[in-house]
């Protein structure tokens, strides 16, 4: 598991406890032989009376995240996996996509029964549901959740990126290391002259004239070329 995949799971546990704090109600009408109609999200700690939760919409939008969580969760993984902030806006797109193709749509009056105005589920844009209306309140409430988390998980990945990346020395620092390298460079310099010097120097192992330990003739010719200087 990875640094950017730990985002994705925390992301994914935040996303499904809001889901569960705020889920979807349903109104049982006491006029119309109990028939239950989309009402609002509502905390669970404050629901207005008479509501009950719509189970369908709660286990869809669940479905949804930990669907978006298993395929951003493989593509991490992989061994040479795609920049994490490129996957957050193809997710992002895909999703946008999604929600504009299966819209949701109001229910259509039946029986002499008025539902006009009220959630009926979701259907392929281009179906046999085409003459019906966008149910607009949910419309909107998917596109600010799809854009929001998406802003959410792109802020995350960037300040992880940047966490993980190597920092860039500042002023100081350089001029720090520049001093070290210059200090180095003299003594380097100055060690090389000294060399230089020492190649013109008889050292004890040199002889300029006959050696007392040395009883053999003098191979060398002439004087030494080092005395000339």
């Amino acid at each position: 598991m990875t640094r950017f995949s730990n985002i994705v799971l925390f992301g994914a546990l935040a996303n499904i406890l809001v889901l569960m704090l705020f889920p979807p109600f349903d109104v049982i009408s006491l006029t119309d032989r109990g028939v239950r109609y989309f009402d609002a999200f509502h905390p669970v700690f404050s629901v207005p009376p008479n509501r009950t939760i719509n189970a369908d919409v709660l286990f869809f939008t669940i479905y949804g995240v930990v669907g978006n969580a298993v395929v951003s969760f493989f593509l991490l993984s992989q061994p040479r996996p795609i920049a994490p902030r490129l996957i957050v806006l193809v997710m992002a797109i895909v999703n946008l996509v999604v929600v504009l193709l299966f819209p949701p749509f109001e229910a259509f009056p039946w029986a002499g029964r008025t539902t006009v105005g009220s959630f009926d589920g979701f259907y392929f844009a281009f179906g046999d549901k085409v003459r019906r209306q966008v149910f607009m309140p949910m419309l909107t409430i998917e596109l600010i959740y799809v854009l929001a988390n998406a802003c959410m998980f792109w802020l995350l990945m960037g300040m992880r990126e940047r966490k993980g990346a190597p920092r860039e020395p500042g002023a100081e620092t350089l001029m720090a290391e520049s001093d070290v390298l210059r200090r180095r460079a003299q003594d380097k310099m100055a060690a090389q002259k000294s060399l230089g010097e020492s190649l013109w120097v008889r050292g004890p192992d040199r002889r300029k004239r006959g050696d007392g330990a040395y009883r053999g003739p003098e191979r060398r010719a002439g004087g030494d070329r080092r005395d000339r200087r």
